[in-house]
């Protein structure tokens, strides 16, 4: 048997390379066909630009609200956004968010909720809007509100009009304020943290540990994300009218309307609903990029705004620089925010500034962060750079992370030296076209890849400029940033020497690791705060 197996043996070898050397030669003729020319010298052809006329996309109401409509009959269903120009950073502490909850939970003056007053066949709010099999989002920021209403298309005159009524009349009568602000009302990690279940866990820590950056950084500001106890128990009822009625009627409003309808039909519909109420709308900001509103930092007199005068320009932080505040949890890893204020961006600053941190942290795997810390280490999972600029008030700019505890120090060097690197030396003429490339084509492709995208886009440029300068000149202005540029806005706005630090995680077993690439303890970050 051994002489007839070897022999098949050897036969079947011969046979497979007999078999494998057209293939090897169609992989050779393959790559040699592959076009290696570098990126800079291919010439690619300019791509079309998807952004409309927004004329061609805008209907002007007889009040002055403007509305952008974009039919898209790829699915039966129309989504209606509302942007208004008020938020935390407007009114009395807790009053925005305060108003958000009762237009998610109570509707319009006579959808409170069901109650033994109610006759047959009379719905609560939540009740009419699974009905409807439609979905309300109301997102509050520090400078601007928006309340989202998608719905099936069939539905859509009578989701306009019922959009309309909950922000004409909404239910405030015998709202208690402060029992709708339990989401925003600031908490402890610890606290977050209880149970295997808690958001300091795995998903969503990263958020809980920016939210508490956010805090410490405006603390004293209307910009805060959270409210202590005692602003959320000293919220008023005539407090959150005041600030209905300035959102409303006194701040400005813009719609963005897309799905599938007809264009007539969608303007009659709106006229009944948005073009009936005591609306404001935007007016045009003049022309050029120069006419640019920074928006509106004090509401005008005649509202009980109670809106802090050091809020214009921006308010210096209480936390101080190169300083840390550490929250002790008993979990598996660490979640660090280091980062420190960031004002307002001229629109000259804007280009060289998304370009610069798409480079140093942009949330992809080209970035310096996500190359440091997950490519060349394998430390963490991801780490990035977000800069959130308001426009009237401070913003800030913050640098993300997490990992295990023996981590953690060499995370919070590594983020710091890539801050450092970014301002001391220019970048590659590669980086910048990569750079360049994805905001030019590609980030700005998202802002007007489907009806819902172009109308809500549009919408908010017109919000808080009164014009669309931007949209219009945002790729010319990408492509013309140079490495001068980006190094320049680098220095302008990133500041190690400012920088300030949250650090949620188990701080015992982060304080006794040993160094793993020579990096300094944490302690070594500056003073540090342990809030037990």
């Amino acid at each position: 048997m051994n002489g007839p197996w070897k022999t098949f043996r050897w036969g079947g070898r011969v046979l497979l390379a007999l078999l494998l050397i057209p293939a090897s030669f169609l992989v050779a003729s393959h790559l040699a066909a592959q076009e290696y020319t570098h990126p800079t010298l291919l010439s690619m052809p300019e791509p079309r630009d998807p952004r409309p006329d927004p004329m061609d996309v805008r209907v002007e109401l007889e009040n002055g609200v403007v509305v952008y409509v974009v039919p898209d009959a790829t699915v039966p269903l129309v989504t209606v956004s509302v942007f208004l120009a008020a938020g935390r950073a407007h009114g009395a502490p807790g009053a925005a968010d305060a108003l958000a909850g009762v237009l998610r939970s109570r509707g319009p003056a006579g959808f409170q909720g069901p109650t033994a007053f109610q006759g047959p066949g009379q719905l609560s709010w939540g009740e009419r809007l699974r009905e409807m099999n439609a979905l309300l989002r109301v997102e509050v920021g520090a400078e601007e509100m928006e309340v989202t209403l998608d719905l099936p298309a069939h539905r859509a005159a009578e989701g306009l009009d019922l959009l309309a009524r909950l922000l004409t009349s909404p239910a405030l009568d015998g709202v208690e304020p402060e029992g709708l602000l339990g989401g925003v009302i600031r908490r402890s990690p610890s606290e977050m943290a209880a149970g295997e279940s808690g958001p300091v866990l795995y998903e969503g820590s990263l958020d809980e540990a920016v939210r508490l950056f956010h805090d410490h950084l405006l603390e004293g500001t209307r910009y805060a994300p959270s409210l202590s106890p005692g602003e959320a128990a000293a919220l008023t009822l005539p407090q959150l009218r005041a600030f209905h009625a300035y959102a409303t009627r006194e701040a400005r409003m813009v719609v963005a309307l897309s799905g599938d309808f007809q264009r007539r039909d969608a303007e009659a519909w709106l006229q009944g609903s948005f073009g009936a109420g005591d609306f404001r709308g935007v007016e045009p900001a003049g022309e050029g990029p120069e006419g640019r509103r920074q928006g509106d930092a004090v509401p005008p007199g005649g509202v009980a705004m109670e809106l802090r005068p050091e809020l214009v320009g921006g308010a210096p932080s209480p936390w101080p620089p190169r300083s840390g505040v550490l929250y002790p949890v008993d979990k598996l890893q660490g979640w660090v925010v280091l980062g420190h204020e960031l004002p307002p961006v001229p629109l000259e600053d804007e280009a060289p500034l998304w370009v610069m941190n798409y480079i140093l942290g942009g949330g992809h795997f080209d970035a310096r962060l996500f190359i440091e810390v997950r490519d060349k280490r394998g430390l963490a999972n991801t780490a990035g750079a977000f800069p959130s600029p308001n426009r009237a008030g401070p913003g800030a700019y913050t640098f993300r992370t997490y990992g295990r505890p023996e981590t953690v120090p060499l995370l919070i060097r590594i983020l710091q030296d890539e801050i450092q690197r970014i301002r001391d030396e220019p970048v590659s003429p590669e980086e910048l076209q990569v750079a360049q490339g994805a905001y030019a084509e590609g980030e700005y492709g998202m802002w007007f890849h489907n009806g819902e995208a172009t109308a809500r886009t549009l919408a908010r440029e017109w919000l808080h400029s009164g014009q669309h300068d931007g949209t219009a000149s945002f790729r010319e202005r990408i492509r013309q940033v140079t490495v001068a540029d980006v190094q320049r806005v680098a220095r302008s706005y990133l500041h190690p020497g400012d920088l300030r630090m949250v650090l949620v995680g188990p701080w015992e077993a982060i304080q006794e690791v040993p160094a793993l690439d020579g990096e300094p303890p944490v302690a070594d970050f500056g003073e540090i705060w342990v809030v037990r």
